[in-house]
């Protein structure tokens, strides 16, 4: 079995043309459907900056022309369009590429958190329909426990690497106690929104959100549980607040030096926080000179946010030893379901043989024996032969892992006259059970698993670099 990758992201397209590509959540399964016809197991990741279609077939050459026709059909695209804009990896690279996503390595920002989130989301809508087999579970599960280390063992998310999230670095810094504080949005658009969420997860509790047009603040107050106020209601907020977050698309600024001065009058010594990330700017820079405010513009975020991808970037040589790690025991327990249908055979032909004995000696045996001392008899029988079996079945194991299961595997076959199987790889890779005795469970999204190899070349000088 082959595993093979078709993906387009933002450095190998534009934004408008990720757009036609893009799926809903809703669409996904119908998708899915489509594909299982030319593929025996898939998964698609959709995001604002990434589409990827990972497929499991044993024609890879082939099943890569089929993905690229299935994926122009279905957003109504001409191949070769798509062609232009997309890439094709296989196996190994296939592996290397989704712990790199999975661990933010091909994120815009390095080591985003909402790339982990939309790989396991991927695997349980298409584990849900039906499409993730063995394969592709174990593969995406490799990369959501690749993800999980990278981020609790390396740095690679711990520096501030976006505006937004200066911000609310600045805010808890200022206010350590983050749900007592009163936050005041200014804009509704997409800075604001991000900002809101991440005040949100920090524990922000009371959000006020003002706006020239109602209709997109009252949208965003709702679904962030915020207060909506109307823009005549500015300067009264402005008395209550204790940090303001400004990003509209004013064309001058709309608060002035007068209007904090006469609030922080009004304030009894209470500092407040302004953060303007709007350009052109919203609140006038004098405003700094104003005791008790602290003014932070874009330039000012931003040199901070450049600090902060410089940290993350280089904790990227770490983040690879952790894929490397996972995609080692992945291509192991990959390459071991060579064998798992010789194991099943062998245990099969000799389980039969077990009963047959069993049943003789049980005719010879003078006398009724008892329940309890038949059971006793099985059990005895069945011990003896799963421990003769024990070694055999991991020396197996472990020599597919390395490459040399087909070679021990016949010499199985031969030595106990077992039927060969015409396409083995086939027919073992789907047995589910053999996959989780392996260690890779196939329902559970939180299971640990492992992955492939590591990419060879790093995160600066990457050509297919990716975003969640």
């Amino acid at each position: 079995m082959h595993i093979v990758l078709l993906a387009v992201d933002h450095t190998t397209a534009p934004i408008a043309f990720r757009e036609r590509l893009s799926f809903t959540s809703r669409q996904v399964p119908q998708f899915l459907q489509s594909v299982s016809k030319v593929a025996q197991e898939c998964v698609l990741i959709s995001t604002c900056n990434r589409v990827e279609l990972y497929a499991v077939s044993s024609e890879p050459t082939l099943l890569a022309t089929h993905l690229m026709c299935e994926l122009a059909a279905a957003q109504s695209i001409p191949p070769a369009e798509l062609e232009r804009h997309s890439y094709t990896l296989v196996d190994e690279q296939v592996v290397a590429h989704l712990l790199g996503v999975a661990a933010g390595l091909y994120s815009l920002v390095p080591g985003e958190p909402q790339i982990q989130g939309q790989v396991v989301d991927a695997l349980q809508i298409a584990q849900g329909a039906g499409y993730a087999g063995p394969i592709c579970a174990a593969l995406f599960r490799s990369a959501i426990v690749a993800g999980k280390r990278a981020r609790s063992e390396t740095a690679i998310s711990r520096n501030a690497a976006s505006v937004s999230h200066v911000a609310v670095q600045l805010a808890r810094q200022l206010f350590p106690t983050l749900n007592e504080a009163s936050v005041l949005l200014i804009g509704s658009g997409k800075m604001s929104e991000l900002a809101a969420q991440n005040l949100r997860e920090h524990g922000a509790q009371r959000l006020v959100i003002i706006n020239r047009t109602p209709t997109h603040a009252l949208d965003l107050a709702q679904r962030l549980g915020a207060t909506h106020r109307t823009f005549s209601d500015l300067s009264q907020s402005l008395l209550e607040a204790d940090v303001v977050i400004s990003s509209t698309t004013a064309p001058r600024a709309i608060i002035t030096v007068d209007m904090l001065a006469a609030a922080m009058q009004q304030r009894a010594g209470r500092s407040l926080l302004l953060i303007d990330i709007a350009l052109p700017r919203d609140i006038e820079a004098e405003a700094a000179y104003i005791p008790g405010i602290h003014l932070y513009n874009l330039d000012d975020l931003q040199a901070s946010v450049n600090a902060g991808i410089r940290l993350r970037l280089q904790e990227v040589e770490q983040v690879q030893a952790i894929i490397a790690e996972e995609s080692l025991a992945f291509q192991r327990w990959l390459r071991s379901l060579s064998v798992t249908g010789t194991i099943s055979d062998l245990r099969q032909r000799v389980d039969l043989l077990r009963e047959q004995e069993l049943a003789r000696a049980m005719q010879r045996l003078p006398g009724t024996l008892t329940e309890r001392e038949a059971d006793a008899v099985r059990e005895l029988t069945t011990r003896l032969v799963n421990k003769l079996l024990h070694t055999p079945t991991l020396r197996l194991k472990d020599a597919a892992a390395e490459g040399q299961g087909h070679v021990y595997a016949e010499a199985l076959r031969y030595l106990f006259d077992l039927e060969v199987h015409v396409d083995e790889p086939q027919n073992e890779y789907t047995d589910r059970n053999e996959g989780q005795q392996a260690g890779y469970a196939t329902n559970s999204v939180d299971h640990r698993s492992s992955a492939s190899t590591v990419a060879s070349t790093g995160y600066a000088d990457r050509t297919d670099s990716h975003a969640g």
